[in-house]
């Protein structure tokens, strides 16, 4: 049955023609995206390979990413130091050593034209993107993540699934109640979803909370909730509430501007998150 992961890849994939794919092609490709463009490269066949994690490879791109400049510095404590054991630890299918590489390359193949991913890779996908933003804001904003975000690491128990089932369902959250925050879902694209949900053959637990969601007020509370002691999540929330609207409106703005300070998220983490996003 599809779970929340899936529905998530299927909202994005009916918006990635639109103004949301544009988005994350520019995020991608952004000079200010923390180093993605650079990870991506390694993905799409550039030098260095999925697998490396010495020299410069993707150990080397996450290191920039957050400031760490040389990869040898993944061999040290604190994020670097996982990530390290990440890129050297054993991998599997659609990962390197953990890390959720598959998803990310299913994203970039997508949206540049280079093949059909499933709506599960594609969710993966984006989960492993907002992680890869929340974790590069958080460090450039002068908070240094804890521990990698939901969705950056590929689940290998089910208990690391159901925790990436939970965060595709407050991103899913905040995507639809960004859509919501100036007073309306488009009726075209809420039919749209509702027939996805109905083709992927989606579990009723989480058709009720699509239906609910998309039929309810705004509502942040649930969001805020679940991010309180997790700012790696927090960021994310964010990021997929700008990646969900066009912030063109009044209402919106005030929407985010209450979801920042809800969610406690520092003015430099927030402006590095929107300068990727909107550049």
């Amino acid at each position: 049955m599809a779970g929340f992961t899936d529905v998530l890849g299927s909202l994005l994939e009916s918006q990635l023609s639109g103004k949301a794919g544009d988005k994350l092609k520019r995020t991608l490709g952004s000079k200010d995206a923390g180093g993605l463009e650079q990870m991506l490269g390694q993905l799409m066949g550039g030098s260095g390979g999925s697998g490396s994690s010495a020299g410069g490879g993707l150990a080397g791109a996450l290191g920039q990413m957050l400031g760490g400049g040389s990869s040898s510095s993944t061999s040290g404590g604190g994020l670097m130091g996982m990530l390290g054991q990440l890129m050297g630890g054993g991998s599997k299918a659609g990962s390197s050593g953990g890390l959720n590489l598959g998803g990310l390359e299913a994203l970039a193949g997508q949206l540049l034209g280079g093949g059909k991913a499933s709506s599960r890779d594609l969710g993966g996908g984006l989960m492993a993107l907002l992680g890869s933003l929340a974790m590069g804001a958080l460090s450039k904003g002068g908070q240094q993540p804890q521990r990698l975000p939901v969705g950056l690491r590929a689940p290998e128990t089910p208990e690391e699934e159901e925790e990436l089932e939970s965060a595709a369902q407050v991103i899913l959250m905040a995507m639809i109640n960004a859509a919501k925050a100036d007073g309306r879902i488009d009726p075209e694209e809420a039919e749209k979803i509702v027939g996805q949900l109905d083709n992927m053959g989606a579990d009723q637990e989480v058709r009720d909370f699509v239906f609910k969601e998309m039929a309810g007020p705004l509502d942040i509370k649930p969001m805020v909730e679940a991010a309180r002691h997790n700012p790696e999540l927090a960021a994310q929330v964010y990021a997929a509430s700008l990646l969900a609207v066009e912030v063109d409106t009044a209402a919106e703005n005030r929407y985010l501007q209450e979801l920042r300070r809800e969610l406690n998220i520092s003015p430099e983490v927030a402006e590095h998150i929107e300068r990727q996003i909107r550049a």
